[in-house]
């Protein structure tokens, strides 16, 4: 793949470039522990409406739903109105979200507070949209800065859930989500004003007109491939990430050593997402890409194979590494070969497909669970989904070398 910018052209890529990638972690982790806040709370949840962990696991669920819609929309709405406009709406949103659901009543004021504020305004704006108003500050280094900013999430799941927890034992769980409310919503409103200047427009950009019959006419099927093997990684992925807890619980590990199954594919995809960039803009995206999601599906066997604590805690990490590398890659895989007009857009279809996989990883991992009486089944089932992802995927090589970008 050419260079996104040749060395002798000037670059957008500035001080000030990196301060909005550094602002967009912020962004993506405070909305990841607004709209995950349910399955770190399950269990003061579940106690509150006297009433089982997958009945109030299903707001969860409406949020990945909504996040999915959300996002589909207002990437769709990104290029019209600018991202500052939708991440002030977005931040009020959370916020607003957050402090009904510390004072809801029923569990169907949850499923709307989080399916509609949280999950469709709040990460809809946060995840997709925010990830394509970053990478418009940056030519030379756009793969390094969409891996960035996809690092929110990695970090959100490693410093909120403890501290949700701990402000629990504190307050209890209604006022510790009416205070992440009003923190978490202040700081979103801040953090969106770093995007009141638009971003600038490259001067060396020049769209050729005899390309865009070819890219309409390769960019329908390559997307439907892109976002099947998207939706089948993540479901193999939420499969895992959802039960591995429960699943280390059940090999006769400690809480406290299931746990750190969770953690360590957390942690390990911190630092994966951190280095997809790099690879990427050395390697190529879809290269990167292909090996990511080809380990998913050697990782997830492993999973289902092993035996033991050091061979759980190798396909942890291996899942990690991969969770934390195809999650971008797909966003700088798209970003690379379409148009910058329609990268928003795009994107926001990419990963609308991984809101809804993972919504649907995560209970069909437990329905498995539950009609089997164990984890063997399930964790197939995450492998079958990680390789016919993979196999897509690399299905895809011939059409995009078709793709005139």
């Amino acid at each position: 793949m050419m260079p996104l910018v040749s060395r002798n052209e000037p670059s957008l890529d500035s001080r000030w470039s990196w301060w909005v990638a550094t602002v967009g972690v912020v962004i993506g982790a405070l909305s990841f522990g607004a709209v995950t806040s349910v399955p770190i709370l399950l269990k003061p949840l579940s106690l509150h409406w006297n009433t089982g962990a997958s009945t109030v696991a299903v707001v969860h669920t409406s949020a990945m739903f909504g996040a999915a819609l959300g996002g589909l929309a207002l990437g769709r709405m990104l290029a019209a109105v600018g991202f500052f406009r939708i991440a002030l709406f977005a931040a009020l949103a959370t916020s607003l979200g957050l402090l009904t659901a510390a004072s809801a009543e029923s569990l169907t004021t949850m499923h709307v507070v989080y399916g509609v504020l949280i999950g469709g305004i709040g990460q809809g704006a946060f995840f997709s949209p925010l990830t394509v108003a970053v990478s418009q500050w940056f030519d030379r280094h756009r793969s390094v800065a969409i891996a960035v900013v996809a690092c929110g999430q990695s970090v959100g799941g490693l410093v909120l859930p403890p501290l949700m927890r701990w402000g629990v034992d504190i307050m209890g769980w209604q006022a510790m989500l009416a205070w992440y409310g009003l923190v978490a919503g202040a700081a979103l409103m801040a953090c969106a004003f770093v995007f009141r200047q638009g971003a600038p427009v490259p001067a060396h950009r020049h769209p050729d007109p005899s390309t865009s019959g070819s890219m309409e006419s390769v960019s329908a099927r390559v997307l439907i491939m892109l976002g099947a093997g998207m939706a089948l990684s993540n479901h193999a992925s939420f499969i895992v990430i959802g039960h591995i807890i429960a699943f280390g619980e059940e090999r006769g590990f400690t809480p406290t050593a299931a746990a750190a199954l969770l953690s360590t594919i957390l942690g390990i995809s911190l630092v994966s997402r951190l280095s997809v960039g790099q690879l990427s803009a050395k390697w190529g995206s879809y290269k990167v890409l292909a090996g990511m999601s080809t380990l998913l599906a050697f990782a997830t066997a492993g999973l289902a194979l092993g035996h033991g604590s050091v061979a759980l805690a190798a396909a942890a990490v291996a899942i990690g590494v991969a969770f934390g590398g195809y999650l971008p890659g797909y966003a700088i895989l798209v970003r690379d070969i379409f148009p910058a007009e329609q990268a928003g857009r795009r994107i926001a279809e990419i990963y609308f497909f991984a809101f809804v996989a993972a919504g649907v990883g995560s209970w069909t991992g437990g329905w498995t669970r539950d009609i089997t009486g164990g984890y063997a089944i399930p964790f197939w089932l995450a492998t079958a989904s990680a390789v016919t992802g993979a196999a897509i995927l690399l299905s895809c090589r011939r059409r995009l070398q078709e793709s005139p970008r």
